[in-house]
């Protein structure tokens, strides 16, 4: 018999994004782009390549001066990586690199997690299943649906948490 699991241990912030997964909250690295550039992150004083902050294809990358995220494509050197986004449209913004390419092997978003909606509206949503839907006038509260994605296109719901 299923049950909705609200009882969680971990929470984080989310962005609404068409281009990357809900991160599970394990940071890999942070810091500030040095400048504008088409769907990279360039940050000279980074070493995406070193071990205590190595970089991986599927990492997703929170800016978290605009709010706005985006998938790690490939690492092309240590201090760019190539993206799925123009995320940097300015330059000098800061940024959080969070674990979630498979090659580590870790517990991630694709295992689903539970979202706290702060302020109602329309939820676009991929589920842990496979499905990609929309809920209309999702009200304030849990959501008791296990989700990987929460898509910017079409969602009018705010404030929301992922809880695992």
């Amino acid at each position: 018999m299923s049950y909705i699991k609200t009882q969680g241990m971990l929470a984080q912030e989310i962005y609404t994004s068409d281009d990357s997964n809900i991160p599970y909250p394990v940071i890999t690295a942070s810091g500030t782009a040095d400048a504008q550039t088409n769907n990279e992150l360039l940050d000279s004083t980074a070493d995406f390549k070193a071990e205590a902050t190595i970089v991986y294809a599927g990492d997703i990358v929170y800016n978290t001066t605009n709010g706005t995220s985006a998938t790690v494509l490939s690492v092309s050197s240590g201090q760019v990586l190539l993206l799925n986004a123009n995320i940097f449209p300015v330059g000098s913004e800061n940024y959080v690199i969070y674990s979630a390419s498979s090659v580590l092997n870790l517990q991630d978003a694709n295992n689903g997690c539970v979202l706290y909606i702060g302020a109602t509206g329309d939820l676009k949503v991929d589920t842990i299943g496979g499905s990609t839907v929309t809920f209309d006038s999702v009200p304030i509260g849990f959501f008791p649906v296990q989700v990987k994605k929460v898509y910017k296109t079409l969602t009018t719901a705010a404030n929301i948490i992922a809880i695992w």
